[in-house]
């Protein structure tokens, strides 16, 4: 978890909470009996809506002077409110109900939605955590090029529903069969490194789906810097190598990762253009260039005993 920067124990003024109605969990009504007794102000609860600009509404939130932007959503939903809210002095805080909340669980942010709402009120931490900028957009967990935004591209919603994080395991299953590492050129702080690999991730947080699993050791998003983390798997048995060192958390006893440290931006630019997600969402194709930005958003979070 990141470092609390803050403590706070105080129920906001003005509250303007974004709701994802088609996230896993999201229910409007219950999203909003839970967070009645957050406010004194007045809360505003706005559902989206496909072709919203969800993130002009958070800005104009900002100008208006709200004390709180609300997430009600999956990991997309969270990494939209925030790219908002970046720089400014407005917190973030979380409601998780997507599918794999990944960010949710980095910070040990309560799944259960009543729980959640209460740690708005009750006595919390405020964590300043980094991003990573592509394009002009801020994202706050990971980007990846290769298997996993294939993963997210072929996997549908309704399978989502249907199946949570077993829809994606039966993707990844089924676009694994035959896929080959390919050579790629990495940019890293101007240092260029040619490889070969079947994944590139580019991780804020080490958070990989949900505990245990973790991208690498020592990656932490609050320490100003991202880690990139290659993966050079070609056989069956290498991915179940790979798999046995990330359940026994011995990333680096594995001849087929290689990790590197990025203090201000990497580029990634493979053979043939492969798919690009970050948050899990799809941003388009390689070739991709991805910015440190060290301390952009304060999030709400359990106080640290």
């Amino acid at each position: 978890m990141s470092q609390a920067d803050e403590t706070a124990s105080h129920c906001p003024g003005r509250v303007f909470a974004i709701l994802n109605p088609m996230a896993g969990s999201a229910v409007g009504d219950s999203v909003r009996n839970a967070l009645a007794g957050c406010v004194v102000g007045g809360l505003e609860l706005y559902e989206t809506a496909p072709g919203d600009d969800v993130g002009q509404l958070v800005l104009d939130q900002i100008k208006g002077g709200v004390d709180l932007v609300i997430a009600a959503g999956g990991d997309g939903t969270v990494s939209v409110v925030a790219d908002a809210l970046a720089g400014s002095k407005v917190p973030l805080g979380i409601i998780p109900m997507g599918t794999a909340n990944v960010l949710a669980r980095e910070l040990n942010i309560p799944l259960d939605l009543d729980a959640a709402s209460r740690l708005l009120v009750s006595e919390h931490d405020l964590a300043t955590i980094d991003a990573m900028r592509v394009n002009g957009r801020h994202y706050l967990t990971q980007l990846g090029v290769g298997l996993d935004a294939l993963m997210i591209r072929d996997t549908s919603t309704e399978q989502k529903r249907r199946f949570g994080k077993a829809a994606y395991i039966w993707t990844a299953l089924t676009r694994l069969a035959g896929m080959q590492p390919q050579r790629f050129v990495l940019e890293i702080d101007g240092k260029t490194i040619q490889t070969r690999a079947s994944q590139v991730i580019v991780a804020n947080v080490g958070m990989l789906g949900q505990p245990p699993f973790r991208y690498g050791p020592d990656i932490r998003l609050d320490d100003g810097k991202l880690d990139v983390c290659v993966s050079k798997a070609r056989h069956f048995f290498d991915y179940i190598g790979l798999f046995w060192h990330v359940v026994t958390s011995k990333h680096k006893a594995d001849p087929n990762i290689r990790y590197y440290r990025v203090e201000k931006s990497v580029s990634i630019a493979p053979k043939h253009p492969l798919p690009v997600q970050a948050d899990g969402e799809i941003l388009g194709e390689t070739p991709v260039r991805v910015d440190v930005v060290p301390g952009a958003i304060q999030v709400i979070v359990p106080k640290r005993i």
